[in-house]
């Protein structure tokens, strides 16, 4: 039963995190207008190839080093050799981390150091800080944002990237209290890891400078924010009906990390009809739809109405 939910959820990550990516490409060529992009030799249609292949890389890296690492150690503990099925894995982590730096790559030279720091960021998470809270539950924020940032790590609209990894921060404090996971989350931890949100919000905010070009929203009145917020408020409300009906607290847990995961287009939408991008809006939402409908979503909405969702 556990692993269909993984490989579904995993599926959810991944497709969120390529919707952010497209994002940063939507907003940094509608800020460009008539200028010049960041890849000037590169058509719209394949900066946004590379910067969806390079995210799925990544996710793909960070899922298939999180399998070899859980089943070497589990191994180690058992005191059993690596099972075979191992290789598989390997062969995903090497091949989705070429994949990964082969598209960033096609966006620039800082868009492949930004990848190379994710990957190496998601090393240091699987490996040490997903094991103390104070550290790893701020690190996944990290690298949703680096996501955002591989195109162009000064992107025209800060705020939607500190936005993602606010809630991505949240979200990860909110599953490990409603998993019950260990090490607990104690006070002192938790104060480390809001410390570390606020220096994390500053360096997103602060990457075009803090002179004219600094503005965190493109010029845009904050009544933009209604838009964003908006879909925020409408991802509370599907978790309050979901959530609840949840058998147990890590199958809760969960339904939360994929809802979050599928909300991303969504919320991709919303900031293009803040800056009235009608076309773009228009296709992450039916992206959204059709991730609701195809990525597992249906199966967590079912839950609202009673019926518990099937696994094959």
């Amino acid at each position: 039963m556990s692993r269909p939910r993984d490989h579904h959820t995993a599926l959810a990550v991944a497709f969120g995190a390529a919707c952010n990516a497209a994002l940063t490409v939507v907003l940094v060529e509608w800020a460009a207008g008539d200028g010049v992009p960041p890849w000037p030799d590169l058509p719209r249609g394949l900066a946004l190839l590379s910067a969806v292949g390079a995210a799925i890389g990544l996710v793909a890296y960070g899922a298939a080093m999180n399998n070899l690492l859980d089943r070497r150690r589990d191994a180690a503990i058992s005191g059993t050799r690596p099972s075979a099925s191992t290789g598989p894995d390997a062969l995903v982590l090497v091949g989705s981390l070429v994949v990964a730096i082969a598209m960033a790559t096609a966006l620039g030279r800082d868009a492949t150091w930004v990848t190379l720091v994710l990957a190496m960021l998601l090393l240091f998470h699987n490996g040490v800080a997903k094991f103390i809270p104070a550290i790893g539950l701020v690190v996944p924020g990290s690298l949703v944002a680096g996501i955002m940032l591989v195109p162009d790590w000064q992107m025209p609209m800060p705020t939607v990237v500190w936005l993602a990894m606010s809630i991505v921060v949240l979200t990860s404090i909110g599953v490990h209290i409603l998993a019950d996971k260990r090490p607990i989350l104690s006070g002192r931890a938790l104060v480390v890891v809001v410390f570390a949100w606020f220096v994390l919000s500053g360096v997103i905010l602060t990457l075009r400078g803090m002179g004219a070009n600094a503005s965190w929203l493109a010029g845009h009145s904050p009544v933009v924010l209604l838009w964003p917020l908006g879909g925020l408020l409408l991802l509370g409300l599907t978790m309050r009906g979901v959530l609840p009906r949840s058998s147990t607290r890590r199958i809760a847990a969960r339904r939360a990390i994929r809802l979050v995961a599928l909300w991303q287009p969504l919320l991709a939408a919303s900031w293009c009809m803040a800056v009235d991008a009608i076309v773009a809006a228009i296709v992450f939402a039916g992206l959204w739809a059709v991730g609701i409908l195809l990525a597992g979503g249906s199966r967590e909405l079912a839950a609202i109405s009673g019926e518990p969702p099937t696994w094959r």
